[in-house]
């Protein structure tokens, strides 16, 4: 009785990791524009596309001087996405100007049902698509 649960057990886990499917998001590029950039009009400029299950997310974003990228991550949730970038000052510091990044994030195995990628820096949201 006991091996039997403990097979189900193991059987129920085995089968709920294989349908749990979650995508994977990493910064591929970060290109700084600053004074070659356009200008905004909006807080972040988002362009996607698609080639089979990988989503190309390219994001145009205004960081402070001072600050790069760090590891970003994606949430899914029903039919939406969110891909959230953290911001860190390598020297610590913080200036009072602003640069435009260029960032290119690569999204893998991202569900199907997802119809708008909403795009968050540092806890603000910045902007939205439509998923390709």
């Amino acid at each position: 009785m006991k091996h039997r649960a403990i097979l189900l057990l193991v059987l129920v886990v085995a089968l709920l990791s294989g349908t749990a499917r979650a995508g994977t998001v990493v910064l591929v590029a970060d290109e700084e524009l600053c004074d070659n950039a356009p200008p905004l009009e909006q807080a972040a400029h988002l362009k996607p596309s698609r080639n089979g299950n990988k989503v190309t997310l390219i994001v145009t974003a205004q960081l402070n001087c001072a600050y790069i990228p760090d590891n970003p991550e994606l949430r899914e949730w029903r039919n939406a996405a969110t891909v959230s970038l953290p911001t860190r000052s390598p020297s610590g510091m913080a200036t009072a100007c602003l640069c435009a990044h260029r960032m290119e994030f690569e999204i893998t195995d991202m569900n199907e049902g997802v119809q708008i990628i909403y795009y968050v820096q540092d806890g603000t949201v910045l902007g939205h698509t439509d998923a390709p």
